[in-house]
């Protein structure tokens, strides 16, 4: 087997710059002057950032990143990594220091103090080999492969505390318009406000214009001068700059060919694909596009799309970046193509990267009437909606079903169909059922391959299904296979949406949805629009609240968000329910808790209004009304919280809402009390258990 892998990964032949090489000695001549020309600064002055406005850590967060380091903090970073994974050139995996831990502590300790004081380490221990990894299939140009570093064990780790570190604080120096690496955002948010956005500017019948923009090896031409002066200029102190410096400008690369390590040459640019810290440094180097390309909308050279809009107050939404992969929304106007095409050499001339306009696309929004005068002005390709963003659908509501592959499955047992029905056929679509609903038609089709996956005996024979699919889909200790149900899945992804509104404040994601949709509730939900769907994905999310809201209650603080009746906070079920007689009665029904509950006295008091005194029968159900109440205090300055009731932690899991739509139906086929230790050999994998 790893013969067979080697000779189909062993690299005879390879095209650099145009030119075909077959030799061994020239092709590791050309692979080598190639990278050496990629990683070397070409030199020149380059225009300063000074004018650009950028967020700033303030003296408390610089501080913090400086901190000497703890053997606690260390420890967390080494056991954090992937144990597994290809050694350096030292030839050490993390495995080593994880197993060794206790003996090898006091060595690293001493490592990261002589760091922490001097700013240096030996540069031996930042060698790298570059691996060549192949985008696709049957590749043999230079540029189809991607530059994959392989760090030495100990630089991992430094590294893996330093991002550690930074991660904690990025989110402050980072516009909401980047999603990447940033605690709280998600890729899937530039997905839905880009569908937003594009979908209010449709409804408006303006015409506008969508740039993807494609940035030409993205990591290996950031240039490291203009990296350091964001640092500084976001309030980075000396010491963590010089940190960096080190980090960045002490790398020695070689390039694995075949197996072996061909060269020995100095970088004076770029980042490492497989450093720790790389990816949160590139996406400090991309806010000075999001800096240029907001200090062009604020000057009135730009417009972005309005989303929303209720009342005249909507979201400007202008451009979105996920790493490097960057959409751009403007006029359909020849004079703001032109300051975006500005804005982009602007952009290569301080930071070193190229944007590839061969690759960017100008995408027209509505009517476009010169749209391909405007596409020959920013010197781009042209495009058309729908399109994709981030690997989803863009401006469309894509119901078709992808066709899967029917793999060959003579040659395997039951128990390892199961496996890949599980790992792999469950897996495929769950990116998309994360914002999109899946149509019942495609979810029906993707069913079937499992069924007929899972008991088909070859390619071109069917099976009898031996067992109810309902049955399969249940959980193993109810006595199903553990297959999950694509729709009940989808329900439960969406169902995050739901509990991120709840629970997130501040980001653009929910700006864009709150004025476009308004709120309900408290502010625990968005409202629900009249309009059509669109391109819009919100509106058909919302549609799963009410089957959400079942599962959710409230923790009281100054009770200004939660209804007294109507929501659940004050025991299992929601007042109104608990006590319908005396809810009838209520004067206001819809009141929040802050309303009837009087501070009066040094302690305060529950003051429910009804509409007219209480009868001697039901003075037992007021009794037990207010005994419920009783020991629920309003607390001032503190917010209300909602909690998840199917889960033991109180906090949302995508897992525990897919549990509380799959109740066990065993009883209804006489299964109830599976003994799954007299079927299943626990502890097995499925091909030897089922």
């Amino acid at each position: 087997m790893a013969n067979a892998r080697r000779r189909k990964n062993f690299l005879s032949s390879i095209t650099v710059d145009g030119r075909k090489l077959t030799e061994e000695s020239e092709i590791k001549e050309g692979v080598v002057n190639a990278f050496q020309n990629i990683l070397a600064e070409k030199g020149g002055w380059r225009p300063s950032i000074s004018g650009l406005p950028f967020s700033s850590l303030d003296s408390v967060q610089a501080g913090l990143l400086e901190d000497v380091f703890s053997v606690e903090e260390i420890q967390a970073a080494v056991f954090g990594l992937n144990g597994d994974k290809a050694p350096g050139p030292d030839g050490f995996t993390l495995a080593f220091w994880q197993f060794c831990w206790d003996i090898v502590k006091h060595e690293v300790m001493g490592f990261f103090a002589e760091f922490h004081s001097s700013g240096r380490f030996e540069r031996s221990l930042n060698s790298t080999f570059i691996v060549l990894i192949p985008k696709k299939g049957g590749t043999d140009d230079l540029k189809d492969f991607r530059p994959i570093s392989l760090v030495g064990s100990l630089y991992k780790i430094l590294a893996k505390v330093l991002a550690n570190r930074l991660k904690r604080v990025v989110g402050n120096v980072i516009s909401n318009s980047q999603h990447a690496f940033v605690e709280g955002r998600q890729i899937l948010d530039a997905v839905l406000i880009a569908n937003e956005a594009l979908d209010s500017r449709l409804k408006s019948a303006k015409g506008g214009i969508i740039c993807k923009m494609d940035i030409e090896k993205a990591y290996d031409h950031v240039n490291w001068d203009f990296l350091l002066a964001i640092l500084d200029k976001m309030g980075f102190g000396t010491r963590w700059v010089n940190w960096m410096r080190w980090c960045i400008s002490s790398i020695r690369f070689s390039i694995l060919l075949n197996g072996s390590p061909v060269g020995f040459f100095q970088s004076s640019r770029g980042l490492r694909q497989g450093d720790p810290l790389s990816p949160f440094l590139f996406i400090l180097a991309m806010e000075a596009l999001s800096s240029i390309l907001k200090r062009a909308l604020q000057g009135g050279f730009l417009e972005g799309f309005m989303a929303g809009g209720r009342g005249g107050e909507g979201v400007v939404v202008s451009h979105l970046l996920f790493a490097d992969d960057t959409l751009v929304f403007c006029d359909a106007s020849k004079e703001h193509v032109e300051v975006l095409s500005w804005a982009f050499m602007w952009f290569e001339a301080i930071s070193g990267l190229k944007i590839n306009l061969h690759k960017s696309e100008l995408i027209p929004v509505g009517v476009v009437p010169n749209f391909e005068d405007l596409a020959r002005a920013l010197g781009c390709k042209v495009g058309s909606l729908p399109s994709c963003y981030l690997g989803l659908p863009l401006g469309a509501a894509f119901k078709s079903s992808r066709r899967l592959a029917l793999w060959k499955r003579q040659y395997l047992s039951k128990g390892g169909r199961l496996t890949l029905v599980k790992s792999t056929l469950s897996s495929l679509p769950i990116y998309f059922m994360s914002l999109f609903i899946i149509p019942r038609k495609v979810s029906l089709r993707l069913e079937k391959i499992q069924r007929d996956f899972l008991w088909g005996g070859g390619a071109s024979q069917s099976k009898p299904h031996l067992v109810n699919w309902s049955i399969v889909c249940m959980e193993k200790k109810d006595g199903g296979l553990g297959i999950r149900n694509l729709s009940k899945l989808n329900k439960a992804l969406l169902g995050k949406w739901c509990w991120r509104f709840a629970s997130k404040q501040d980001s653009l994601w929910k700006q864009v949805i709150v004025r476009k949709f308004g709120e309900e509730d408290g502010g625990w939900c968005s409202g629900n629009s009249r309009e059509s769907h669109g391109v819009g994905l919100w509106k058909a999310i919302r549609k799963g609240w009410m089957e959400f809201s079942k599962r959710v209650a409230f923790k009281v603080g100054d009770g200004s968000r939660v209804r007294l009746w109507k929501d659940r906070w004050c025991g299992e079920d929601s007042l109104d329910d608990a006590f319908p007689r005396l809810y009838y009665l209520a004067s206001s029904k819809d009141a929040w808790v802050a309303q009837l509950w009087d501070q009066s006295g040094s302690l305060g008091y529950w003051n429910p209004v009804f509409t007219r005194l209480n009868n001697d029968w039901e003075m037992e159900e007021v009794e037990t009304f207010f005994s419920r109440l009783h020991g629920h205090a309003l607390r001032r300055g503190i917010e209300d919280v909602m909690s998840w009731r199917a889960s033991k932690k109180d906090l949302f899991t995508v897992k525990s809402f897919f549990s509380s739509l799959t109740p066990c139906i065993g009883r209804e086929f006489g299964i109830l009390g599976f003994q799954r230790k007299s079927v299943f050999l626990l502890g097995k994998p499925s091909r030897e258990e089922f």
